[in-house]
């Protein structure tokens, strides 16, 4: 009978965890970029970045790969559940390479939107 009890209370808990935990290791693809800022040296960019859906929101925004000119950034939801807002931010600091001229953000399994482009007198635009 204690045997009994001790799964079910580790089930319950392991439920718990990942509900509350494990929420916040998901990648967010419903995020978007409201206010961005570039450094005077174009070294790092700083992000403001909040959630298009109802419910949710953003803990971290981590560069996934920089590489021939493209800066694709991921970004992982809060934890606390699908609506939990625990470690919630919303404005990030990234690095730029001096060859990036496009910032990608996650919208899902191996895909990127495409949402800053840098034009050919070097300043950033919004692409939508």
């Amino acid at each position: 009978m204690k045997k009994k009890i001790a799964i079910a209370v580790i089930a319950v808990l392991a439920v718990f965890l990942f509900y509350f935990i494990g929420t916040g290791f998901l990648k967010n693809g419903s995020a978007y970029i409201d206010e961005y800022a570039v450094s005077e040296d174009g070294s790092e960019i700083t992000l403001d970045i909040s959630v298009a859906s109802s419910a949710g929101y953003i803990r971290a925004a981590t560069v996934s790969q920089q590489e021939g000119g493209k800066l694709y950034i991921d970004c992982y939801s809060a934890f606390g559940g699908f609506n939990g807002s625990i470690g919630a931010k919303n404005r990030f600091t990234l690095p730029l390479e001096e060859d990036t001229t496009m910032i990608g953000i996650y919208r899902n399994t191996n895909c990127y939107e495409a949402v800053l482009q840098k034009d050919a007198d070097g300043i950033w635009q919004r692409l939508r």
